[in-house]
């Protein structure tokens, strides 16, 4: 099969198939890269869950294939089923590299990969999630599982797998080839420092998905808190994401946003003019791989607060440009937020330093080379130029 690819590409652009499990997450954090991948003249394919964002794939010249299987559903038959719908899309499209990206798409497409005759692969691991968030029996028999299909899927055809942060790097060392990417790159124009000054009231914000894991309802308390001692409010921006287990319903937000200084604003239209909003950024996650809304945050040169977890603690530098708090410690956020809303200078001190260690590593022009390097190094292909 290899040598047949070799012969039938002979003449033909190098071509890249990623694999994800929503197109709107491929928009969101992998446009960029697609981007830089074209222009360095591979032919991009890409392999989701067709939503309503098949438009903006195409009109980047992207070839979409609709891949119809549900993230939620872990059922055999459901898993059976989109491995050989894989394998199909595999043998047909008879890729040079395939980047699976999160751990369904990883392990379903590496195992589809071995299947159909094995191309060169990048495995990207956005994050370990709810199998690495708690201690119980099962979800230690369920990670050692996910170590030993990895390091299977590593032995055949060069692959590279690739983590958001050393935290999530370190629980697999038994992984020859990988490397951890500060994220995926955030496009810095768009997002222009906000200008700081004395705000009243000041403004802290969230920006994603509305889900118990990523801490909202302790931000809740902690802005209540706050507020007892400073006049602060709190605007969560995002969509319930019923696809993910942990997902608040549309009926939690909007009593949250019953409470004094609350407010659930919805989908952001305009990630940049929402950001310009905040005076602080808050994410209080229990895990992270690499958080996009704090990358967005220091780009914007604001100030953060986040737990000391993986991911988190890789953008967030404790008292340089924001806060880290013990998870769970709603109060010690509450007393970030004071610190923070009483202080302008600070305000604008860490914001500072945030933007200025994102154009450092977190930037588009950052990230990207790491990255095209790793695919040429894969096919062994003299980068274009």
């Amino acid at each position: 099969m290899q040598r047949d690819r070799a012969v039938h590409k002979r003449n033909c652009p190098l071509r890249l198939v990623y694999v994800v499990t929503e197109d709107w997450f491929f928009v969101t954090h992998f446009l960029p890269m697609a981007r830089a991948a074209q222009r360095a003249g591979f032919e991009i394919v890409v392999v989701t869950r067709v939503g309503d964002r098949a438009k903006e794939i195409e009109s980047e010249g992207f070839r979409l294939v609709a891949l119809a299987a549900d993230r939620s559903a872990f059922g055999i038959g459901p898993l059976l089923s989109t491995l050989f719908r894989l394998r199909a899309i595999f043998l047909r499209e008879r890729p040079d590299i395939i980047h699976a990206i999160a751990l369904k798409s990883i392990i379903l497409g590496g195992i589809a990969n071995l299947l159909s005759g094995g191309s060169a692969g990048v495995f990207s691991l956005t994050g370990l999630g709810y199998l690495w968030s708690g201690n119980r029996s099962v979800l230690r028999v369920s990670r050692a599982a996910v170590r030993s299909i990895l390091r299977v899927l590593g032995l055949r055809s060069p692959i590279t797998f690739t983590f958001e942060n050393d935290d999530d790097s370190h629980e697999f060392p038994h992984l020859n080839d990988k490397i951890v990417i500060g994220g995926w790159g955030v496009d810095a124009i768009p997002l222009s420092p906000k200008s700081m000054h004395s705000a009243s009231p000041v403004r802290a914000l969230y920006l994603g998905r509305m889900l118990k894991s990523k801490g909202i309802e302790p931000t809740v308390k902690a802005v209540q808190l706050a507020r007892e001692k400073v006049d602060v409010q709190l605007e969560l921006w995002g969509t319930p994401d019923p696809g993910n287990l942990t997902s608040l319903t549309e009926d939690q937000l909007l009593a949250f946003s019953k409470l004094e200084g609350v407010r659930w604003c919805g989908r952001a239209a305009d990630v940049s003019t929402t950001w310009q909003r905040a005076d602080i950024a808050i994410l209080l996650s229990e895990r992270e791989g690499m958080p996009r809304s704090l990358i967005e945050a220091a780009a914007t040169g604001l100030p953060m607060i986040a737990f000391d977890v993986a991911g988190c603690r890789s953008i967030v530098q404790d008292g340089i440009n924001g806060f880290l708090v013990p998870p769970g410690d709603v109060r010690a956020v509450a007393d970030a937020i004071l610190k923070l809303a009483n202080d302008a200078e600070l305000r604008a001190r860490m914001g500072a330093a945030a933007r200025s260690d994102f154009e450092q590593r977190f930037s588009i022009e950052s990230v990207v080379p790491r990255i095209i390097e790793v695919y040429f190094n894969l096919v062994r292909y003299p980068q274009m130029r």
